[in-house]
């Protein structure tokens, strides 16, 4: 059924893409090759000097699950993220009461029952993460006032993270699928869903639902094959974003959190399946979570 749906939204944005919309906010279209090139060759720019340096600390509560195993197999755990990156906040070339966010970052974290809020259940598997990875946030926002702005976001990073068990598991089946991801760290991709609220120049916090995919192993080709399904389906649904910043942008914000994050979850519910989606491969490990963090601009 997910895969049926998957298969629409795509389709309907790559419709939707194409049907021109007439602007009302603006009167001078970007040329069509910019357009092009923001939707499917985002510039990726290590000129940090054009940009902030931001340091943004997270508190979570995470939940580790395999379809092979049952949903309490694993303790549910809390840890910590610390994010170093570059951020940069313009005004959007459609609207002065829009912002466009972009944060290019690298990150750590560490997860262990002793940072949950909860004891684990009774035969759960107690285990500790370790995980680093680099990724971007990136969203349209609100320009509430002055230095004042409500950004919903959407963020994506590669990812490569470490489980290790307390002890091994007795059933045979749950070691076996443990055994795939203990000690040693498995790559995988992470999304996040969330709200960045900044209440001055240089401070702000961050609410966020992070829902990611372990792989047992990474097969390189069967992987560059799904992140391209994917890159066509965010870059179709930029395009149609767009269109709206143009013709209704305070709409803008919502559809693009909303667009963006869907896309990105029905493929997070694909590869727990199959981990390269379109590809039949092997079931990926899921890492959800829920934050709560501090963005601090310098």
């Amino acid at each position: 059924m997910i895969k049926k749906y998957s298969l629409w939204l795509i389709a309907v944005w790559i419709v939707l893409a194409v049907v021109p919309v007439k602007s009302q906010a603006v009167s001078n279209d970007d040329d069509d090759w910019t357009d092009l090139q923001e939707d499917f060759f985002p510039n990726v720019s290590y000129k940090f000097w054009h940009e902030r340096p931001v340091i943004e600390p997270s508190y979570m509560i995470s939940m580790t699950k395999h379809r092979e195993l049952a949903s309490n197999a694993l303790a549910n755990l809390g840890g910590f993220d610390l994010r170093l990156g570059y951020a940069k906040k313009e005004e959007n070339k459609y609207s002065k009461s829009l912002v466009n966010y972009t944060m290019s970052n690298v990150f750590i974290g560490y997860n262990s029952k002793d940072f949950a809020f909860s004891k684990p259940e009774t035969g759960s598997i107690e285990s500790s993460i370790l995980r680093f990875g680099f990724g971007e946030k990136e969203g349209l926002g609100y320009e509430v006032a002055n230095d004042v702005s409500i950004v919903p976001y959407h963020a994506t990073a590669a990812l490569w993270t470490r489980l290790s068990v307390n002890s091994t598991p007795t059933d045979s089946v749950t070691a076996n699928t443990v055994n795939l991801f203990n000690e040693t760290f498995r790559f995988g991709k992470q999304a996040e869903a969330g709200i960045l609220v900044q209440f001055t120049k240089n401070s702000g916090i961050t609410l966020g639902y992070e829902y990611s995919v372990i792989f047992p192993r990474h097969l390189f080709w069967y992987w560059a094959g799904s992140e391209i399904v994917e890159g066509i389906a965010q870059g179709v649904t930029d395009n149609f974003v767009r269109a709206i910043s143009k013709s209704s942008p305070d709409a803008a914000p919502i559809v693009a959190f909303i667009l963006k994050n869907g896309i990105s979850y029905g493929m997070y519910e694909l590869r727990k399946k199959n981990m390269n989606w379109p590809f039949n491969t092997a079931p990926a490990m899921s890492y959800n979570a829920f934050k709560v963090g501090v963005n601090l601009a310098f």
